[in-house]
């Protein structure tokens, strides 16, 4: 096959809202029936009178709630989990069993243009990088890996079986510290370039995400590329030693 350029043409800055996106809240108008029918006519004083008032039971006075203890304050609060995260800590290895990967991690920036960097094509036994301005790979957000598919020169690429992936397939990501940090597979996506999804991708998360991307789909012999990419989306289930 003919040489391939991860494109990643609408990629954002990671762990970030593209400029643009905003978050609103849209709220509902209420009407209250009562205060609609005291208002339809104008309220004015009764006529003075000389026959005695009525006599009435005296009310009894409405207590408020209780508020919350301090103690089911922190029940409550425990009873929802808080999301499993690891310290900051680079990744240095990548681990895919269900395809055979077995590979060292390089580390990739952004090109000049402001696109972001692709290991290179000219290594025989080039290696998925990850892009090191996304969190490490068991912090909280979406860490980035990307790799090759393939290359006309060196054939099959380490990324060449990524869209066999299956959910509940596992991912293991060897980090600095001596820890690995251990995914699962959510979902394998192919979509095309010219769609690609930005926010889901680099967007903020409130767990420990992991993202491994390649190029996949028609190949386009004129453009010397792919027309899509294949996209990993994998959550963090939990860490052991090196």
């Amino acid at each position: 096959m003919g040489s391939t350029l991860l494109c990643l043409s609408a990629c954002g800055a990671a762990g970030a809202t593209p400029a643009g996106q905003s978050e609103t809240t849209t709220g509902s108008a209420i009407a209250s029936s009562s205060s609609s029918a005291l208002g339809s006519a104008p309220i004015s004083p009764s006529a003075p009178s000389s026959a005695p008032a009525p006599s009435r039971a005296p009310l009894t006075p409405v207590q408020p709630a209780a508020p919350a203890t301090t103690e089911a304050a922190a029940t409550a609060a425990a009873a929802v989990p808080a999301p499993l995260v690891l310290p900051a800590s680079a990744p240095v290895s990548l681990s895919v069993p269900a395809i055979g990967i077995n590979s060292p991690l390089i580390d990739l920036g952004r090109n000049a243009d402001g696109t972001v960097e692709v290991p290179s094509l000219d290594d025989p036994d080039s290696k998925p990088g990850w892009y090191r301005n996304s969190p490490s790979p068991g912090t909280l957000g979406p860490s980035i890996i990307l790799g090759h598919v393939d290359s006309r020169q060196f054939g099959p690429g380490v990324f060449y079986s990524l869209q066999d992936l299956q959910q509940g397939d596992t991912i293991d990501v060897g980090r600095a510290d001596g820890t690995v940090a251990e995914f699962s597979i959510d979902s394998v996506q192919t979509v095309q370039k010219s769609d690609f999804p930005t926010l889901e991708v680099y967007g903020n998360l409130d767990h420990s995400g992991l993202r491994l991307i390649t190029c996949g789909g028609e190949f386009d012999p004129d453009a010397h590329s792919y027309e899509s990419n294949i996209i990993v989306f994998a959550s963090l289930t939990g860490s052991r030693q090196a």
